[in-house]
Order: C-alpha cells, then sequence, then structure tokens
C-alpha cells in the first residue's frame, strides 16, 4: 500500500487518556500513517526517513518554536515540506508569541492553521487529506494513440504479427465466460449468446456475424469493452477481435462503399490538445500524425446520424463535442481491412454504422473548430491508411504517390524498431521481413552475451503510463531538484560518469532500440524487458540506477566492473527492485560503495558472496533503508581500508547480521551505523577496533529489540561524539552491555 499522507502528532502529554480518545478518532477517518511522539528531536528524527510524501504535524502549541527552529537546523536532511496544525488553548497568545515564524514567507513548511479544539484538528485533517483518498478519478481513456515515427513504417508488420498470431481456439469456452457475464442484465445478449452457446462447432463465417451483432447491443459488453481497451487492457478480448478480422477476410462481413464517413462523440479536452500535437509531429517522406484505435470505433453513413449524437447540451466543460470525418480507399483489400459494414447485422440498421475495430490506423490530417446546435466543437478530418497497408503487403514503395519511400529507408527503419538486427535483406518482401525478426529474436540472447550488458525489467502500472519513466540516471535531474538526498552539494554540477556512460550506451525496450535518453514514457501497462548494451567496459558506475523508482529485475551477471573505481549510489532509491544478481561482479578496483544499496526497500535478499572489498574506503550508508532486507552474508568482507561505517545499516529493520570478520581498526566514522536495526537482539561487536573511531554519535540508536551488547574490544578515547547513542533502545538493559569501557556504561540511560 502505497502511504500518501503522514502524520506526525508531537505532544508531550501525549500518553493523556483523552488524547487515546483521540488517536483513536483519527485512525478511524482512514489516515494511512499516525505517528506519536513525546520530543521534539525523536520527531525530527524520524522525518528524515519519510521521501517526498505530504506529512502534516500536530504539535502543542509550547513545542512549537522549538520545532521550527530544529526543523531548520536539520533541513539538509529532510525531504518533506510539512504542514503544521497547532493545538494550543489560547490563540491570541500563542500568535503574539510566534510573530516571528507566521510572518516569514520564507519558510520551508506551510501553516495548515490553529485549533483549539480537537474538532478543529479533524476538519482540517478532512479537509486537506480525506478528499484526496475518496475522490479518485477515473484512468483517462484514449481512443486513440500516436505512432511514433520510428515505427511508422514498421507498424503495419507488427499489426499483422499481431493479429496473425492469436489463436482462435475453444471459442466455446469464451462464449461461455460472455454469457455468464452479460446474459443476466440484458435480453438481446441473452438470446444471442444463448443460441450460439446451443451450436457446435460454428464457422469463423457465421460466429463473426453474431459477435458483431453482439457489439451493437445497448449493454455493458461494448462499454466493458472500449473502457478495458482504452486502458491498454486488451488480453481477454484478443480472440473476439481475432473472430471480427476473421469474418472480413472471409467476406462474411462486408466493406462498406462510402468514401467518407462521420462519427460524433465527445472526447475528453485532454485527449483533444494530445490529437491536435500529433498534427505539429512531422517526419520527411513519411505520413504526419499516424494514430491508431486503442478501441472499437463506429462510423456513420450519413453526416446527419452522427450529427444527432452531438445534439446534447455539454455542461461539463473538460469534455468537448468532435466530429469526426473519414475519407477511405474505396478499393481495400479484405485481407487488409480492419473495419466492416455491420448496417445490416446491427440491432439499430438505422443508423447505418461502419465498424472500425481495434488496431486500424489513421493520419489526422485537419482540426477546426465548428459550431454544433449553437455549442463550440471540433471538426476532425481522418484518413484511412488501409492503401498504406495494402502497399506493404504488395512490396512495393510506401505510403503516398507523391512521396515515394525508398527501400533502404524502409530496413533503416526497420532495423532501428529492433524488427531486425542488421541490414541485410535485398526486398521488402513480408515473408523475408518475419523470417529476420524471428531469427533475431531466437538468437537474442546469444547476441546479447557477447556484449557488455545488464538485461532489466520495468513493471508500468496503469499510473505511470504516458509518464516520464527514469530508465538510468542523470544528473541533469539534480541541477532541477535541489532537494534530491545524497548528493553532495559539490556534485549538482559535475557528474564524472556522465559523459562516459551516455557515449558507450545502447538502450533497448522490449527489443526496440530507442534514442539515448535518461526518460522513457511508457504508452502502456505491463512489465518490460529493458537492455543496457555498453560498447566498452566503465570506469565510474555511480549513480547509474539512482531514482530509477520503477525497475523490478536487473541481472549484470554479464556485465564487466573489472575497471570500476566508483560505485557509490548505483542502485540507491531503487525502491521496486526485488532481484539483482550480481554474481559475477568484479569490484577489485572499487574504493567508494556509499550508498550503494541505499534506500532498495523491496529487496529480501542480497548475495555479495563474489565482492572483493579490499580497497574499499567509505560504505558509509551502504545498506541504509534495505527495511525489508532480512539475508545479507557479508562474511567475506575485506574492510581493513574502510574508513567510513556511517549509517551503514540504519534503517534496516528486518536484518540480523553476523560482523565477526569486520576489521575495523581504521573505521573513523562510525555514527548511526546501527539505528533503527529493530530485528537485532543480539550484536557481537567483539572483535571491533575502534582506536581510530572519532565518531560513535547515534550508534545503536532505536535498536529496540536490542537484548545484548558485546562492545568488549571498544576503545573510545579519540571519540569525540558519542551523543544519544543508546536512544530507543527499550529491551537493553546496562547489566548486558558487556565493555570495558566506562566512558560507553556512563552514557547509557535505562
Amino acid at each position: 500500500m502505497v502511504i500518501k499522507s503522514q502524520i506526525i502528532w508531537i505532544d508531550e502529554n501525549i500518553d493523556k487518556k483523552e488524547n487515546a480518545l483521540y488517536i483513536k478518532e483519527i485512525e478511524s477517518i482512514g489516515l494511512l500513517n499516525l505517528r506519536l511522539f513525546k520530543q521534539v528531536d525523536k520527531a525530527i528524527y524520524n522525518m528524515k526517513y519519510i521521501e517526498f510524501q505530504e506529512t502534516k504535524v500536530i504539535i502543542s502549541g509550547k513545542l512549537y518554536s522549538e520545532f521550527v527552529q530544529k526543523f531548520k537546523e536539520n533541513i539538509i536532511d529532510m525531504c518533506v515540506a510539512p504542514k503544521i496544525i497547532v493545538f494550543t488553548s489560547n490563540k491570541e497568545k500563542f500568535i503574539e508569541y510566534n510573530k516571528e515564524y507566521q510572518n516569514n514567507s520564507n519558510l520551508f513548511y506551510t501553516f495548515g492553521g490553529i485549533a483549539t479544539t480537537f474538532n478543529e484538528i479533524i476538519k482540517f485533517l478532512k479537509d486537506e487529506i480525506i478528499p484526496q483518498k475518496i475522490e479518485k478519478k477515473d484512468d483517462i481513456q484514449f481512443a486513440f494513440e500516436y505512432i511514433d515515427s520510428k515505427e511508422k513504417l514498421a507498424f503495419p508488420i507488427i499489426f499483422q504479427s499481431l493479429i496473425d498470431s492469436e489463436s482462435i481456439d475453444n471459442m466455446e469456452e469464451y462464449t461461455n465466460y460472455l454469457y455468464n457475464t452479460y446474459s443476466k442484465d440484458n435480453n438481446n445478449l441473452k438470446e444471442l449468446l444463448g443460441s450460439i452457446k446451443s451450436m457446435r462447432n460454428i464457422p469463423i463465417q457465421l460466429l463473426s456475424k453474431y459477435y458483431a451483432r453482439l457489439f451493437t447491443s445497448e449493454s455493458n459488453f461494448y462499454k466493458d469493452i472500449n473502457k478495458d481497451l482504452g486502458l491498454n487492457k486488451k488480453g481477454k478480448y484478443l480472440p473476439y477481435i481475432k473472430i471480427l478480422y476473421e469474418g472480413v477476410k472471409l467476406k462474411a462481413l462486408p466493406l462498406d462503399s462510402n468514401n467518407i464517413l462521420y462519427r460524433g462523440s465527445k472526447i475528453s479536452n485532454e485527449e483533444l490538445k494530445k490529437i491536435k500535437s500529433f498534427l505539429s509531429n512531422k517526419t520527411k517522406n513519411l505520413p504526419g500524425a499516424i494514430v491508431f484505435s486503442k478501441t472499437f470505433l463506429s462510423f456513420h453513413k450519413e453526416k446527419k446520424v452522427s450529427e444527432s449524437f452531438l445534439s446534447f447540451e455539454n455542461k461539463n466543460k473538460n469534455f468537448s463535442k468532435v466530429l469526426f470525418i473519414l475519407e477511405k480507399d474505396d478499393n481495400i483489400d479484405y485481407n487488409l481491412s480492419t473495419y466492416a459494414d455491420i448496417e445490416k447485422i446491427s440491432y439499430f440498421p438505422n443508423e447505418r454504422e461502419v465498424l472500425f475495430f481495434p488496431f486500424s490506423s489513421f493520419e489526422i490530417k485537419e482540426i477546426r473548430e465548428i459550431n454544433i446546435k449553437n455549442e463550440k466543437a471540433y471538426e476532425i478530418k481522418l484518413l484511412y491508411l488501409g492503401k498504406y497497408l495494402k502497399e506493404i503487403e504488395n512490396n512495393k514503395n510506401i505510403i503516398n504517390e507523391e512521396n515515394k519511400i525508398p527501400d533502404s529507408e524502409f530496413k533503416k527503419q526497420l532495423i532501428e524498431f529492433g524488427l531486425i538486427k542488421e541490414e541485410k535483406i535485398k526486398d521488402n518482401n513480408t515473408e523475408r521481413l518475419f523470417n529476420e525478426y524471428n531469427k533475431y529474436e531466437k538468437n537474442i540472447e546469444e547476441n546479447i552475451k557477447k556484449n557488455n550488458i545488464i538485461i532489466g525489467e520495468i513493471n508500468i502500472s496503469s499510473n505511470d503510463v504516458n509518464k516520464d519513466i527514469q530508465i538510468i540516471n542523470s544528473f541533469e535531474n539534480y541541477k532541477r531538484n535541489r532537494n534530491i538526498r545524497m548528493i553532495d552539494e559539490k556534485d549538482y554540477y559535475k557528474y564524472e560518469n556522465e559523459k562516459e556512460i551516455k557515449e558507450n550506451i545502447e538502450i533497448r525496450i522490449n527489443g526496440k532500440k530507442i534514442d539515448f535518453s535518461y526518460l522513457y514514457k511508457f504508452n502502456k501497462e505491463g512489465k518490460y524487458k529493458i537492455e543496457y548494451l555498453f560498447k566498452k567496459n566503465l570506469t565510474k558506475t555511480n549513480h547509474m540506477f539512482y531514482n530509477c523508482k520503477s525497475i523490478t529485475n536487473l541481472n549484470l551477471s554479464n556485465f564487466n566492473t573489472q575497471n570500476v573505481t566508483n560505485m557509490n549510489n548505483m542502485f540507491a532509491i531503487c525502491e521496486s527492485l526485488t532481484n539483482l544478481n550480481l554474481s559475477n561482479f568484479n569490484t577489485q578496483n572499487v574504493t567508494d560503495m556509499s550508498n550503494m544499496f541505499a534506500f532498495c526497500n523491496s529487496l529480501t535478499n542480497l548475495n555479495l558472496s563474489n565482492f572483493n572489498t579490499q580497497n574499499v574506503t567509505d560504505m558509509s550508508y551502504m545498506f541504509s533503508g534495505c527495511n525489508s532486507l532480512t539475508n545479507l552474508n557479508l562474511s567475506n568482507f575485506n574492510t581493513q581500508n574502510v574508513t567510513n561505517m556511517s549509517y551503514m545499516f540504519s534503517g534496516c529493520e528486518s536484518l540480523t547480521l553476523n560482523l565477526s570478520n569486520f576489521n575495523t581498526l581504521n573505521v573513523i566514522n562510525m555514527s548511526n551505523m546501527f539505528t533503527c536495526c529493530n530485528c537485532l537482539t543480539n550484536l557481537n561487536l567483539s572483535n571491533f577496533n575502534t582506536q581510530n573511531a572519532t565518531n560513535m554519535g547515534c550508534m545503536f540508536n532505536n535498536c529496540k529489540s536490542l537484548t545484548n551488547l558485546n562492545l568488549s574490544n571498544f576503545n573510545t578515547q579519540n571519540v569525540i561524539d558519542m551523543g544519544i547513542m543508546f536512544l530507543g533502545c527499550k529491551s537493553l538493559k546496562k547489566e548486558n552491555i558487556i565493555t570495558k569501557d566506562n566512558q560507553i556504561l556512563n552514557l547509557f540511560r535505562n
């Protein structure tokens, strides 16, 4: 579950009986995460681990100024801008005492309000949080999908491959599914699907007519199918679509002879804006705004029928009325047609309907404003690209008579799309192209093993579609966002490995080579295979996948790292990463592993048994925030040259540790090393040599389950900072700490 809001309540008297009732009431209104604190320091510390989430702070009036001051002092470690709700019995007095904060417009947070009663707090929370939770908007459905310039020539082949590959076996089972789902509330569908169920081995010619009629019924079926197709959820409907295509090929569903067709509908302003933007994308020798239909589209032979669908009063300003005017080729081949004349099949023959199937391709020619029923509307002219498909099938020069495309250009486009690996075919024969594509698919594993390659997987949800998703890291992001954590100020304007990576990488998504980009827009949800191919061995891989939050798997077993010296932040904040294969990693020359796996909070296991760490000097934050990590074997780690282990395991809430082999002779900084390691019960650090350590501040903070601690070899003679070393160690008793150093015992408070 994604936590949308954090509620932090800071009150010295949080344990009071009436507060328990208040807490219960807050939890009852459905807030996702409520945290309680008596002290400002603890709250501030906790907030350092909240990343880019909406945060509300309820705070008692007398702690307010302390909170503001301490938050400002720790601002560099914060990734949230909290909204403050002050709880005070005397509003006027509070305002008088805190004038300097109220009037400062440069403060880092927004002021939520002052509450003198608990009901006012609830009102603040409901007004600001609950609407976000319950006013979930439906995903926007787009009827059209733009075809990128590099795909325009390859698209007909992909289209044919998709249609030809889908099996229509066992349609009896599919019919039963439709009958059970849609016949209960609609007598037309009950009768129609019942007829299909009563027959056996129905020929495609007949079945396609039944299924075409099924779509025309005023029911939830056509609404569901178009809604799902608009959201790229096409899997369960492919058999249905395939049958309609087959019906056209077998001439069971006739083609319409009208050259001009019409469609009246309303579309979202967002889609209208998108369609307008397509017109500006023009590639030399190619049609401009080529789109294909994601859904079924009904067009009509008479303009007045389509205009009648636009006679309603448009009260929703988020949508616009649109009249589509479609030109098409009269002589389209039955084998290539993606539409059918269903006038005589339809439940509503008077509509004289022509049904275009998903994956039909069009070119948007023109958009202009018109007036329908005294309301502003739009007219969009389309050209059906059946001729385009026909010319591909007949191996002719492609697209239109004015702009012929040379064979070499066509092959170049196919190569760039990833359909063929090398330019070695002599013509545009479709069968040859498919043979080359199949050969490429069969040998892809063999080919990629010869390269310096990383193979990954990205899972795109419906919320991620058409958004910029980071697929490899760029320092350009940091120049725009100065709040990103774990990046030193000096590094904002120098990214030492960016040029090396950019000049030597090729990226493929689902086999398709893409132009180099740090960000990529995925046009539909699902799992995508991503390949990173490097022309030469890198010397630095730091920040390579930093903040690539959608990557779920990375296999680096074929990635050569023998020359790499810097791996800091390499996988940091890969929040969705569940599998990471580093089995062949060569780390013999690496000196910096700081933040390497920081905040990979979906990783449960990490095999580093082959790591050579003999030259590493910095392991700070190396596993920080890996709160799902349960298994970590570091028995092979050579730490003789490490000087910084600060925050190394901080926030590893599920991890148990055996560090008996650690050599800490040269470690200077051990601050926060085990902070919030909640599963640690016993920690034997008897082998730790700390004679050179200067900082042990907060070293065991919030190790809530720790009961035994062996520090028998600890030497604190050079330590400057040992502040709040055992804060929050609720289960640890003074008598269960083994140490010869009284300075440590003097810090301990039960």
